[in-house]
């Protein structure tokens, strides 16, 4: 069984984004380190790129910020090896959803790719490791894993984010083509997480 590890920042961007749009799906990309191989028994995804929150699977949009975050991965050594959704209704985490064909796309080109659905509710987010269900992309399926690895410090960054809004601060691509003056790699964001630590 493969341990999956999300650092502080990666955890906490995908708990912000959602925290910020309670009212919407919001979905993005989980950065790792290596290509994560059927035969590797650790995955780290170190970083996320929040992706959309108006509409989650606009095609072209997609694409042109999947091109983007690939050319940002590869200049630090990254790959796109996973998707993260936040659904609107708390009720729907199936893995198997609509809203798969980008992490299906990712699958394409990451072949033991994984899918991060996240309980955005204040419950979830006290409640630390068990508000994200985590699923990886074997022979044509999503098949649900259950050794995470997310720090105290990851859950606690969170809890208090959200208490001071830090949510306010994340900018994701739904900003960025509203406004291209905005980060969309949310570098002041990213330093505010490490400064927590």
């Amino acid at each position: 069984m493969t341990n999956i590890k999300f650092s502080e920042r990666a955890y906490c961007k995908m708990v912000l984004h959602a925290a910020k749009y309670p009212h919407c799906s919001v979905n993005g990309v989980l950065l790792a380190k290596t290509p994560p191989l059927n035969n590797n028994k650790e995955v780290e995804f170190v970083d996320v790129i929040p992706l959309f929150h108006v509409c989650i699977n606009l095609t072209p949009m997609a694409e042109i910020a999947l091109m983007q975050i690939d050319a940002y991965a590869s200049k630090r050594g990254l790959i796109i090896a996973g998707y993260y959704v936040a659904p609107e209704n708390i009720r729907d985490d199936s893995f198997d959803r609509w809203y798969n064909r980008i992490a299906d796309k990712i699958a394409v080109n990451c072949s033991s790719a994984y899918v991060v659905i996240v309980n955005s509710t204040e419950t979830g987010i006290q409640n630390g490791r068990r508000m994200l269900r985590v699923a990886q992309y074997t022979d044509g399926s999503y098949r649900q894993c259950e050794d995470l690895c997310i720090s105290d410090d990851a859950i606690n960054i969170c809890i208090n984010g959200t208490n001071e809004a830090l949510y306010n601060k994340l900018v994701d691509f739904d900003n960025h083509l509203d406004d291209i003056g905005l980060d969309w790699t949310n570098s002041s964001l990213n330093e505010d997480i490490q400064a927590s630590l």
